[in-house]
């Protein structure tokens, strides 16, 4: 097939390296670093493939971990000049195994369609946990501590992996775990993986059908994943033939708590079918904060920025007291970064978890009146639902905000703008519909109208408007509590009172439901691991402190204890992506201590990381 003067310019602007990985026709392990271009080759993989490989009445899967990084490939896919609608399936690793996989499939396996609240949220997950471990004797083991941990285990025992790292009780509880779920007919994320996996190794029939549809899966962040789903990749190309292209980075490898583990990227990469590729240069940051964050990370990668790119600036500052003086600093250098013209949704300060130093943050930035989105990680309800209403808040206050700008402005703000389509929205909402065995709408153009009243009304919406009125509006002209009251997941169920509740308790604005999503014009404050696969002009890291990162206390079994050396290497990994956000400019910020929320004085000094990588970098 012939490939479109669009895609053959996108294929000549790509480097050697991304070219050779896009036109390799087998199966691919893509090892890309921080701002290597590895969307961009993705999505031009997916370009080349439906073009040229795939024929019209086939397509292409894309698995990711992160919704808006699905949202985000599908829109690129979208625009490649290529013919996709209805031929890519982009989602995240739960949709995927739901949507295409148990509900596709569902008539051919004899399995039940899910219904109503039978897919379990994290509460009713904890409940049913505690009850296994009450059943073992361990009832002095809270669930709520050990949930993680649990998945590791239910991991192990699906890809019968040695058990012997962990306590025989809670093997034993995971074990009465997975059969109460059969009992009670009931699902949690987990299990729909392990179903997956299960329901594609003993049907042929799947497998051919699977292998039909999408003759090539893409699956990006592979070394996030843990053993069950790194099982159904090589499942699904072993047994079902279906071409991978994986793509990842050991070195940013966070998400060990959850039982994801790097080895599975390196295994991969190691096989005789697979093309192993490892793409070297950063397209996003300066040499210099490359170097730094590679002395941060203990490991020389070699890794170079784009020819002619300006070499950036890593600055270390130091305070002489406690937090409220980190905080200070940090908003110090916010507005000096925006008085040298750099836009403050291109700004970011970062923190590792919560605890005092997000709570000097939180009050400096308030205090100084600064505009900041934070991303806090406890506050809104969960579900998709949930999150199609953020991403729809999104879309108004984008809205509002570029149409409210001077004439002289709106056209750079179009230019950074993030926000959902239309047609994304729709798309969305559509997929809930399905999935909660509601008809789809009357027709698209109807959706499209109905979106357009919630979400670009005249006059429009502002950002400092209610979002209780605003919600109720969507609620009843998208017939969301349908949705909400006929979908499996238990989330979806409730998020739609719950989110109503905590805007008219909270006296909630519209923006402060565009959580998750890029805001223009304000600050983001948010947690390293939410930083990943974003970047920023300028990335500013408070509270690099011995106690505060590396984190000296680990929760374990509702008690406080040392980090264990992996869990170290883990939380290393974790400050290098922060490091890597940064494109211009880098901002570590040092001290002698800090209080702890109970007002002790930890007198721990600058941060192990931050020492260990001054030393390791070259005398300037």
């Amino acid at each position: 097939m012939q490939i479109s003067d669009t895609l053959l310019r996108e294929l000549e602007h790509l480097h050697p390296k991304q070219r050779a990985a896009v036109l390799y026709l087998g199966n691919v392990a893509l090892r890309a670093g921080p701002g290597s271009g590895k969307t961009r080759t993705l999505v031009a993989r997916i370009a080349y493939l439906l073009q040229t490989q795939i024929s019209a009445f086939r397509g292409v899967a894309c698995i990711t971990y992160a919704k808006a990084a699905a949202d985000e490939i599908r829109r690129r896919v979208l625009h490649s000049g290529v013919r996709a609608e209805g031929r890519i399936a982009c989602s995240t690793v739960h949709s995927f195994c739901l949507n295409e996989i148990l509900r596709a499939f569902a008539p051919l396996t004899g399995q039940p369609a899910l219904q109503a609240g039978q897919v379990l949220n994290k509460t009713a997950v904890e409940s049913l946990l505690q009850r296994c471990f009450d059943q073992v004797g361990i009832a002095e083991t809270l669930a709520q501590y050990r949930t993680n941990e649990n998945t590791r285990i239910r991991r192990a025992l699906a890809c019968n992996e040695p058990l012997d790292a962990f306590d025989p009780r809670e093997v034993q509880a995971a074990r009465l775990y997975e059969e109460q779920l059969t009992v009670r007919e009931e699902i949690d994320f987990e299990a729909m993986v392990m179903r997956a996996v299960r329901i594609v190794r003993e049907n042929e029939s799947v497998r051919d059908l699977l292998h039909a549809r999408f003759p090539h899966l893409i699956v990006d962040e592979y070394q996030d994943l843990g053993g069950v789903l790194h099982e159904l990749v090589t499942t699904l190309h072993d047994l079902a033939g279906i071409t991978v292209f994986a793509v990842g980075d050991t070195d940013q490898s966070v998400y060990g708590f959850t039982g994801a583990d790097a080895r599975y990227l390196t295994a991969l990469a190691a096989r005789d079918d697979f093309y192993d590729l490892e793409l070297d240069v950063n397209y996003r940051s300066g040499q210099d904060i490359i170097t730094a964050a590679e002395a941060a990370l203990g490991t020389p990668r070699g890794r170079r920025a784009r020819d002619g790119a300006p070499p950036g600036t890593v600055h270390l500052e130091q305070v002489h007291r406690g937090l409220e003086d980190h905080a200070r600093l940090a908003c110090d250098l916010t507005q000096e970064a925006q008085r040298r013209q750099i836009s403050p949704e291109q700004i970011a300060i970062l923190y590792p978890q919560r605890g005092p130093l997000l709570d000097a943050l939180h009050s400096e930035l308030t205090r100084r009146q600064l505009d900041f989105l934070h991303e806090r990680d406890d506050k809104l309800p969960d579900g998709t639902i949930s999150h199609f209403i953020q991403r729809c808040a999104s879309r108004a206050v984008t809205n509002y905000q570029i149409h409210s700008a001077p004439d002289t402005e709106r056209s750079d703000m179009l230019h950074r703008a993030e926000a959902p389509s239309l047609a994304a929205l729709a798309r969305d909402l559509t997929t809930l519909r399905t999935e909660a065995h509601l008809p789809p709408p009357a027709s698209r153009l109807f959706l499209l109208r109905a979106l357009q009243t919630c979400l670009d009304p005249q006059p429009l919406y502002p950002a400092s408007a209610s979002a209780y009125d605003w919600l109720q509006q969507l609620r009843a002209i998208l017939a969301l509590d349908a949705v909400a009251t006929s979908h499996p997941d238990q989330d979806n169920v409730t998020s739609l009172d719950d989110l109503a509740r905590l805007c008219r308790s909270k006296n909630l604005m519209l923006q402060d439901l565009a959580q998750g999503e890029q805001v223009i014009g304000k600050v983001l404050l948010t947690t390293y691991h939410a930083a990943k696969g974003r970047e920023f002009d300028t990335v500013i890291l408070p509270g690099l402190l011995n106690g505060i990162i590396p984190r000296n206390s680990i929760p374990d079994r509702g008690k406080w204890r040392s980090p264990t050396a992996k869990e170290l290497a883990e939380q290393r990994r974790t400050f290098y992506v922060a490091l890597t956000r940064a494109e211009t400019a880098l901002h570590l910020i040092v001290g002698p201590g800090y209080h702890t929320r109970s007002g002790y004085w930890q007198s721990k000094g600058p941060s192990d990381f931050v020492i260990e990588m001054v030393q390791r970098l070259p005398p300037t």
